[in-house]
């Protein structure tokens, strides 16, 4: 079985700074674990297969297009470019709302 080569993933400076002010928002409100946790899959999935998220739109001029993933408490928005077999992360992701357990 032959294994594709895996997605390079590229995330902008800005979204670095998010995620850093993000975790700490995290870890202040209780679900610190919970981030860090979704972040580490998220990257294994843009890695493997970005096409998890769902379909935004095209990308214009380029052959790649838009997703959105969602993996609690952490939502990522991102560009999957096919023939580059790379992922761009520019947008800021969002955290979401913390879901207390009933």
């Amino acid at each position: 079985e032959v294994t594709p080569p895996l997605y390079t993933v590229t995330y902008t400076e800005r979204v670095l700074d998010g995620l850093v002010r993000l975790g700490r928002q995290a870890r202040e409100r209780g679900d610190g674990e919970q981030f860090v946790a979704a972040l580490r899959e998220f990257h294994r999935r843009l890695c493997l297969y970005p096409q998890f998220g769902d379909p935004l739109n095209d990308l214009r001029g380029a052959v790649g297009h838009v997703r959105i993933g969602v993996l609690p408490p952490l939502t990522m928005r991102y560009a999957v470019l096919e023939e580059r077999r790379s992922v761009m992360v520019g947008a800021v992701p969002v955290l979401l709302p913390r879901v207390e357990a009933a």
